[in-house]
Formats: structure tokens, sequence, C-alpha cells
């Protein structure tokens, strides 16, 4: 009897006892915190820092490895690769597409212009040079209208690069000897610096236009080649034997003419159907002993300046 109250009792109670049904709120959810977007890209930034060549001579691979970025600035581009997936800048480019001076033609009609190409493939130092290209867009063939010109620039002390001065309006490239060209930031015409240019020639006989006329003023060595419609650095173009210019305006005036076999190779390799027209000597100094021994300069000088090879790659 005594077991049946108590268990009476627990009912009793049980049955008072109010059950809370209201919803209870969720655990708070910790949320990760979202990453920031990767930072765009800047290729000005990249250019417009003092860069000697990582390397001497061009990985087979990235010879011809490259893609096209714009920059902020109008009719400015720059070219990269990425070979450990980290963009790298091998060279930049930007195009006069019409001027008072230099390319009045592109103020009247559109398509003539020059372009000015700073290229340093796979960030080495064997094929560092600028490419000019005058496209007088006269007849519409390729071979006939578009006039090319090489400049190559010893010694090869860093890779070219370009700051942008805005106060002044100028376009500052660093050349790989370590001097300066000035461009019009707006007209992308030479203004000054160790480099100088003539208007393009529109002469409408391909076989009477000169190539682009920019011509080196400045303290060091360029070796400049040109061609219309072909690869300049050719020694024979059309059955025609073609010469490479030295100048070394700092101390001779007169300009040494050589063959371009004695700078690139010539010769295709086994499967090629053209030679790839390959740097020939990989040192400044070997390119110096190939000058002297044929112009009979004497490039001491130039010799104890040059940048000497790291010992590995």
């Amino acid at each position: 009897m005594r077991h049946f109250i108590i268990l009476l009792i627990i009912l009793l109670f049980a049955g008072c006892a109010t059950v809370d049904k209201t919803p209870q709120p969720a655990p708070p959810t910790v949320s990760k915190p979202t990453p920031p977007p990767p930072a765009r890209f800047d290729g000005l930034a990249q250019l417009a820092e003092d860069a000697v060549p990582d390397r001497n001579a061009i990985r087979e691979r990235h010879r011809y490895d490259r893609s096209i970025g714009m920059t902020s600035i109008k009719g400015l581009r720059y070219f990269f690769y990425e070979p450990d997936d980290e963009r790298s800048v091998v060279g930049f480019s930007f195009r006069n597409a019409g001027s008072p001076t230099i390319n009045p033609a592109g103020l009247k009609r559109k398509g003539a212009h020059r372009e000015y190409a700073f290229q340093f493939a796979d960030r080495a130092r064997e094929n560092i040079h600028l490419a000019v290209y005058d496209d007088v867009k006269l007849s519409g063939r390729f071979s006939h209208d578009n006039m090319f010109r090489e400049l190559h620039f010893f010694p090869r002390k860093q890779l070219p690069g370009l700051k942008v001065d805005h106060d002044k309006g100028l376009l500052r490239v660093i050349l790989p000897t370590g001097e300066e060209a000035l461009f019009d930031q707006d007209t992308m015409e030479l203004v000054g610096g160790a480099l100088m240019e003539s208007p393009i020639d529109f002469n409408r006989s391909r076989h009477h236009r000169r190539n682009p006329q920019v011509r080196y003023q400045g303290k060091y060595l360029v070796i400049t080649v040109a061609q219309r419609g072909e690869a300049p650095r050719r020694s024979k173009v059309w059955g025609q034997t073609k010469f490479a210019e030295i100048h070394y305006p700092a101390k001779y005036s007169k300009r040494c003419r050589i063959s371009p076999k004695h700078f690139w190779d010539q010769r295709p390799k086994r499967g090629d159907t053209d030679p790839k027209l390959t740097m020939l000597h990989q040192s400044d100094n070997a390119v110096f002993a190939m000058v002297e021994r044929h112009c009979g300069w004497n490039l001491a000088e130039l010799k104890r300046i040059a940048p000497k090879l790291a010992e590995a790659e």
C-alpha cells in the first residue's frame, strides 16, 4: 500500500509539470573569413624595376612562349609568360599610330604606324633587343608594306625597363646599357635620350623605301640589322647579301659592316624548315672580340665593363 501511494504521488507531479515547447535558437555558426581576391598583376610596376637577366641563354621551351597584356597607358602593352604559374614580364611595346613629325599619314588615315617592341625572351641575356616595325599600309601586302629594324645593345647590363613620368608626359625607357630613351606619352614620338628617329618613309616604291630610321647616339655599342618583309637577321634574302651595321658613336664616327652570320646561326637544325637565327655568342666579350677582328676597333673599355656570366644557370 505504501508503495502504491508513492507511485501515485510521482504520477501526480509528473502530470502537473509543464513542458517548454518553445523552439530553441540554433547555435551560432562560425563563418570562415573570405580570402581576399588575388592581387591584379601590375605589368607597369614590374617594368619599372631595375632587373638583371635571370639567365644567360633562353631555355628552348620558353623561346617563343609569351602572351600579351594591356596596361593603363593607352597603346602600351606588355608581354608575359608564366613558367612556374607565376606571371613575369618578357617585353613591352607601344605604337605611334599617328603623330605630327614621325607619322603624319596616320593622322589622316587609319593603319599606318611605327611600333617599338623591347623584347627579352625568358628574361635571358641571349636575345635582348629592340624591334622597330614600320607598316606603311600602301599596298595591303605584308612583304611590300612592312619594314623592320632590330637594335641589339651592348653591354647588356640589365633587362629593358620603362617608367612613366606622368608629370612630364614621358615614357622613360631604360635600355640594356642603362641609358634612357624618352618618348612622348601621347604621340609615342622619340623626344630625347640615347635614341633618335626620322619620319616613316612612305615612298610608294618598296625597293627605294628605307627601313625604320632609328639610330643610336649613346656611349656604348649597337648592332643593327634591317629588312623589308623578312627576318632582319638573315645574311642573305631573296638572293641578296645582307650586312649588319655596328655603331660605337662615342669612339668611332663611321659604322662598320659585318655579315649577320657572325652573330646569328643561319643554319636550320634537323627538322626545321627555317633557321631560328639564334645568337651565336652568350657573352658580351665574345661579341666584342668578333667586332674587333672584323672592324679593327679597340673595345677594351667595353670589355672592362661587360657583365660577367653567371657560373651556373
